[in-house]
């Protein structure tokens, strides 16, 4: 599987960026590495694995917004424009106005998954700590042991929250939610009836189909995504009298782990089993 959407070119320019072959390199005047992340997975990934000695990492997206409704501001070009390499995720909307080097960008490869469940997530370390030990060879070593670190912990979190989904006996109860969470949903064990996308694009049948989809198949929960709108599928839970959740698609500010957490809390803050025990996250 090809992880790597960097070109040959580009790599070497940027390898040769930093092992001497100009005169004077950022690392010199700044005493850090200026790392831009087009958003909190990849800034997360990145401050795991690079060490913060050498280098600064900063993003682009806050992390309660919508990459598809997000409006690019020049601060934002500015600090693109100072990036020794920026990260972003391929089709990322908002990042097609930032006026990106080519030869300073790692355009990465989500293989149409989404980094909110943990197996990718890890995936995800594997392939970004490649991409870094070959830029920076230097600090290959110790970006190997920091990633073996970040993906230990991860898998730890979810051996921990797999444990929770497991006691709430969810057995694949089924669910309508937003297209954007159905890996995750899938991941904690539900199986997705029906989906929508954000709110601007969801029409009124779509909404009277999605109502006759939960009454025949007995859904148990609506679950939106922060991000893209946390109130779209309200009005189809109030309809069919059924618990209304919403997750975060990205890492909010507490850090991927902790957003994790969060996001099985509120499911099983919704499961009868549950309800008055567990931490019920970003549930609204």
């Amino acid at each position: 599987m090809n992880y790597k959407y960097i070109t040959l070119a580009a790599t070497a320019a940027f390898v040769l960026f930093f092992t001497g072959c100009q005169s004077v390199t950022r690392e010199s005047i700044t005493g850090r590495i200026n790392i831009v992340a087009s958003d909190t997975i990849l800034s997360g990934m990145s401050e795991s694995l690079l060490p913060p000695d050498r280098f600064a990492v900063a993003v682009i997206l806050p992390p309660g917004q919508c990459p598809g409704h997000y409006d690019l501001k020049l601060s934002d070009i500015a600090l693109v424009k100072k990036a020794d390499l920026v990260v972003s995720f391929r089709g990322m909307p908002f990042m097609q106005g930032a006026e990106m080097d080519e030869n300073r960008l790692f355009s990465v490869d989500s293989q149409e998954r989404n980094w909110m469940v943990p197996d990718a997530y890890i995936a995800g370390l594997e392939m970004l700590a490649s991409e870094f030990s070959e830029l920076f060879p230097e600090y290959a070593p110790l970006i190997r042991e920091r990633k073996e670190q970040a993906a230990r912990e991860v898998a730890e979190k979810k051996a921990l929250l797999d444990a929770r989904i497991k006691s709430a006996d969810i057995g694949q109860k089924t669910v309508i939610g937003s297209s954007m969470i159905r890996e995750p949903l899938e991941w904690m064990g539900f199986r997705v009836a029906g989906e929508y996308d954000r709110p601007e694009s969801i029409s009124a049948r779509e909404v009277a189909n999605l109502i006759r989809t939960g009454i025949t198949e007995e859904v148990v929960m609506i679950a939106d995504n922060l991000q893209s709108g946390p109130d779209t599928g309200k009005g189809i839970a109030e309809a069919l009298g059924v618990p209304h959740i919403t997750l975060a698609n990205f890492p909010l500010e507490n850090g991927y782990a902790a957003t994790l957490e969060d996001n099985v809390g509120a499911v099983l803050a919704v499961m009868p089993r549950q309800a008055t025990s567990e931490n019920p996250g970003i549930q609204r």
